[in-house]
């Protein structure tokens, strides 16, 4: 049975081995990992641990996550000023790709000013864990009044567009690097 939680530094090993897995870069270089968990990960477990949640089975291991930022304009100075130089001090491209990837929320962060980042491990993924992940973050943002939240599908990825459309999130933009999707939170 699968049970979610609020994340606590003793999920980090198994949060971070999730992503990089999801991302296709568990056996990367090193720098691609530290980018990879940088821009997906570090911020939110660093920063915004209330914000966070994981899945864990019956033995207690973690097999999902879903990171949260509740405020975008306290993540963007925040983000700026601890883990851009990080991207910055791995390669320029590192930097500009870290910046854009911060970027994608501004727009919205007056009416969505929460967004996030879900992965569940791939032995564990369509049995209902992100779902599960999503209701328990869906409730804790409500509970402090937040408007909305926002989540970013990359071009290609229609497993997770399905997923975040089947959890009442709505498209509202398209580019050629993916879709934008929000879930508002009723008056």
């Amino acid at each position: 049975m699968i049970s979610v939680r609020r994340y606590n530094i003793g999920d980090r090993d198994q949060v971070e081995k999730i992503c990089l897995e999801n991302a296709g870069c568990a056996n990367a270089p090193e720098e691609l990992k530290t980018y990879t968990l940088l821009t997906r990960c570090w911020y939110y477990i660093e920063q915004e641990r209330e914000n966070c949640f994981v899945a864990v089975d019956d033995a207690g291991k973690v097999v999902g996550y879903v990171l949260s930022s509740e405020n975008y304009n306290n993540f963007e100075r925040t983000y700026t000023e601890k883990y851009i130089p990080k991207a910055a001090a791995i390669s320029a491209k590192c930097y500009v790709d870290a910046k854009f990837d911060m970027l994608k929320h501004a727009m919205y962060r007056r009416y969505y000013p929460a967004h996030l980042y879900i992965d569940v491990s791939l032995d564990h993924q369509n049995v209902g864990v992100g779902a599960l992940l999503l209701q328990a973050l869906k409730a804790h943002l409500k509970r402090k009044f937040v408007q909305g939240v926002l989540a970013v599908a990359e071009a290609g990825n229609d497993d997770l567009v399905r997923f975040f459309e089947n959890n009442g999130f709505q498209t509202i933009l398209e580019t050629r690097y993916g879709k934008t999707m929000v879930f508002e939170f009723d008056e």
